[in-house]
């Protein structure tokens, strides 16, 4: 019983792991991944010999699941879809972002965008820190 005891005290007085700057470091990660999908560039990298991260494919692909769940919605326009496609078509780019807009349904689309990019880079930021740890580390 002491030893329970014991181990009990020490996990109630254990003290925070001390900030070896890793969280910050996987937060800058994910913030500069999210800039570059958000700019239409593959967010990649080496680690153990396998390419890892999210590309901008994938990320145009969640963008898409997303944006397909919404279309649902009774607010929307039945003819948004097409109005989105004649509008990429004919390079009316206006058009196109008020399309867009109402198929994301929310008062700031680009936070969605950036979340989505966040959702899919979050597993990857401890890897991709660390790989490019390693990378500044080779000479």
């Amino acid at each position: 019983m002491g030893a329970l005891r014991k181990a009990q005290f020490a996990y109630d007085n254990a003290e925070p792991a001390p900030d070896d700057g890793q969280a910050e470091a996987e937060r800058i990660w994910i913030d500069n991944g999210v800039a570059e999908l958000v700019g239409r560039r593959d967010y990649l990298f080496i680690h153990q010999g396998k390419q890892l991260g999210v590309s901008f494919e994938r990320f145009a692909h969640a963008v898409d699941e997303y944006a397909m769940s919404e279309l649902g919605r009774s607010e929307i326009s039945d003819s948004v879809l097409g109005r989105l496609m004649l509008a990429a078509m004919f390079k009316v780019s206006t058009d196109a972002k008020v399309a867009a807009e109402e198929i994301m349904g929310c008062a700031n689309p680009v936070s969605v965008l950036e979340q989505l990019a966040r959702d899919l880079l979050t597993p990857f930021a401890l890897t991709g820190t660390q790989a490019q740890a390693e990378q500044a580390r080779e000479p």
